[in-house]
């Protein structure tokens, strides 16, 4: 049969699931519930980040047989995949038609990640341009896609905000659906942005509440909106981050041959400028949220779950410093390295205390405002991490 020869996308060990729990905490940073379609479209985005374009497009039959789901399932982690920027459909016979591994081109992915962020005020010019002043002098004299990627995003920060809703009606429902939506949440005047319960979504636009549920999934996917259930459940705005841009650019390096050890580098870099950054802006309430990240580090069982708190502390650090594009770039390097480099699904002890001396290191930093610069105990943590995560 045609499904037997085909990838097998479903194929699991403990390090492959430790790296898409790892990759999923960092794409998703303030929540960890993930649907059954969106957990399918990660193994199926893993196995292309770790093996390359496929020779073969992705069928809906492969996807039922490999995984185990019925139809509308295997829709919506379709219509997930293809929002991410990971495939693309095609039609045709002889083996021909089905979604095939579509590299983003990087014109594309910085126009992605422009209209997620948003930025068009003066503060969103200032934080390209704080972004720049920390990453690009490093760059000069590197011409590879890695470097004309951030340069671009950097440089060219006024692309138009992408209207969702414009254009005719496309011949897929649920895709057309989830445009109407983001364009409603972005017109709304609701404080929480509501959008009411699926039943009532599906009977406003004239679409099955199985088309409904198919759009929301796509938007929840992409940290647009959350399903809340109880009396007062819905669907509702979702401030949780530019979730599609975040995939689209690990599509792109991944794609683009770009190695963990640059994506590290660079890594390191910006790392190290959010540190400095959040200590010139430190608040009280910014270095109690910190300390508190600490001590879960501190009181970790072991150094799995010690090493899982940590990506908490630099989230938190991240946050004080209040850059989204430095927070954006260290989220898109950190969650390509996690998805191709993870050898180990437990962090051994004795690099978890190397990484919660150097942590502590980094506290004392942002506590002390004529500390030294910090780069040394950044790298102390990545070179904790490096030979299992």
């Amino acid at each position: 049969m045609e499904v037997a020869t085909l990838p097998a996308l479903a194929l699991d060990n403990p390090q492959l699931a430790r790296a898409r729990e790892l990759f999923r905490r960092v794409i998703n940073e303030h929540g960890d519930l993930s649907s059954t379609s969106s957990m399918i479209a990660d193994r199926v985005e893993q196995r292309i980040c770790n093996s390359g374009p496929l020779a073969r497009p992705i069928t809906e039959a492969m996807i039922a047989s490999q995984f185990g789901v019925g139809r509308r399932i295997v829709r919506q982690t379709s219509r997930i995949l293809r929002q991410r920027g990971i495939l693309m459909p095609r039609r045709g016979g002889n083996g021909l038609g089905g979604l095939w591994t579509l590299p983003p081109d990087i014109s594309g992915t910085v126009s992605c990640i422009h209209a997620e962020l948003d930025l068009g005020s003066g503060a969103g010019r200032q934080a390209f341009d704080e972004a720049a002043q920390w990453l690009l002098p490093s760059l000069d004299d590197r011409h590879d896609p890695l470097a004309e990627f951030i340069r671009l995003l950097l440089t060219a920060p006024d692309t138009p905000r992408l209207q969702h809703g414009q254009g005719h009606r496309p011949q897929n429902l649920a895709d057309w659906l989830a445009g109407r939506l983001l364009d409603e949440l972005a017109l709304s005047h609701d404080g929480d942005g509501a959008l009411g319960p699926l039943a009532d979504i599906a009977s406003d636009y004239g679409v099955s509440l199985e088309v409904a549920v198919e759009a929301t999934r796509i938007l929840s996917d992409a940290q647009k909106v959350e399903v809340r259930r109880g009396r007062a459940g819905g669907v509702y705005a979702s401030n949780t981050g530019p979730g599609r841009g975040l995939h689209i650019t690990n599509a792109y390096l991944s794609a683009s041959s770009v190695s963990t050890d640059d994506c590290r580098e660079v890594l390191d870099r910006i790392n190290t400028g959010m540190i400095e950054i959040a200590r010139q802006r430190r608040t009280a309430e910014g270095l109690d949220r910190i300390r508190h990240s600490f001590s879960l580090m501190q009181n970790a069982p072991d150094g799995t779950n010690l090493g899982q708190a940590w990506y908490g502390f630099i989230r938190d650090i991240a946050d004080m410093a209040s850059n989204p594009v430095m927070h954006f770039l260290a989220r898109s390097m950190a969650s390509s390295i996690l998805m191709r480099r993870t050898r180990s699904a437990e962090l051994p002890d004795a690099a978890a205390r190397e990484l919660l001396a150097a942590s502590s290191q980094i506290l004392k930093h942002l506590d002390d405002a004529k500390a030294a610069p910090v780069v040394a105990a950044q790298s102390r943590c990545q070179k904790a991490l490096e030979n299992y995560w």
